[in-house]
């Protein structure tokens, strides 16, 4: 089933060239590009006096620099620790996160929310392939050497004081807009988001903003490329099909749902699935 299913790669629901893979590929590593993350990725909003408590009992990784205006890789682990996936965790206030990354995060959370014992409430923005509606907000990753440029450009005037995985705020087309900063490939940009009603408007400053300067929107393709460029391993198997301690995940899972139709990549074959586990060490 994993090995034959036809779900394929991990699907970008934007056009795959808007100039062409070419150019746009280069740009990334030359001048910039402009990611829309708007609608690939699932947002998990958690809210409550138990939030920290919660993330600290499901990740591995330590969240003793906990505060506002942190963000974090949450990796989240089996009770053998093998990691069932990663996401990046945005610390918006004390007792408030944002969770976004693909549906396995969502759903491994959401789970442990489900079975009690944390005081908290949640709400899922679902990616826009299972989305009936409208997403909630827009992202937009300004990346590459001249991004700070573009950037600056935009907020007119100097950004300063944000240290790479700290957000901040910036004003884009009169708008105070909260932005992360880190640099995928290897450059400082910033991450920024908002009211999926203002995505018009933001992205056409941005794009304007950067014309001289060579930004070029990114594309599906070239999207799909840059983290494999960059060293990050983007979708290790989550260690959920095996084990009698997992069933009742399994179960409360829907079967028609993310990890239910996922396809299994890459050229090792085995009849244990348990072989195509990773610890957090294995993929870095």
């Amino acid at each position: 089933m994993l090995r034959n299913a036809p779900m394929g790669p991990y699907p970008f629901p934007i056009r795959p060239e808007f100039t062409n893979w070419r150019d746009e590929q280069e740009a990334w590593r030359t001048t910039a590009v402009l990611f829309d993350q708007s609608f690939h990725m699932t947002d998990h909003s958690i809210e409550g006096p138990d939030t920290r408590r919660l993330l600290e009992s499901l990740a591995v990784n330590a969240m003793a620099n906990w505060a506002r205006d942190v963000a974090k890789q949450a990796v989240f682990c089996n009770e053998n620790g093998f990691v069932v996936g990663d996401a990046i965790l945005f610390i918006l206030d004390d007792h408030r996160v944002n969770i976004v990354d693909k549906p396995i995060n969502r759903n491994w959370v959401e789970y442990h929310i489900v079975r009690g014992g944390c005081d908290v409430t949640a709400e899922t923005d679902v990616r826009a392939l299972d989305n009936a509606g409208r997403r909630r907000c827009y992202r937009f990753e300004v990346q590459g050497p001249k991004a700070c440029e573009i950037l600056e450009r935009v907020n007119r005037g100097p950004i300063e004081g944000l240290r790479f995985f700290r957000m901040g705020e910036i004003t884009v087309a009169g708008r105070r807009v909260r932005a992360l900063r880190h640099g995928l490939p290897g450059a400082a940009g910033l991450e920024l988001w908002g009211p999926f009603e203002d995505y018009e408007e933001i992205r056409e400053t941005l794009m304007a903003a950067g014309a001289d300067l060579g930004l070029r929107a990114a594309g599906a393709k070239t999207h799909s490329t840059v983290a494999h460029e960059s060293g990050w391993f983007p979708s290790p198997m989550p260690a959920i099909s095996s084990g009698a301690a997992l069933r009742p995940y399994r179960e409360w899972l829907p079967a028609d749902g993310f990890e239910g139709t996922l396809s299994l990549g890459g050229s090792f074959v085995s009849d244990r699935v348990e072989d195509c586990y990773l610890t957090p060490f294995e993929p870095g």
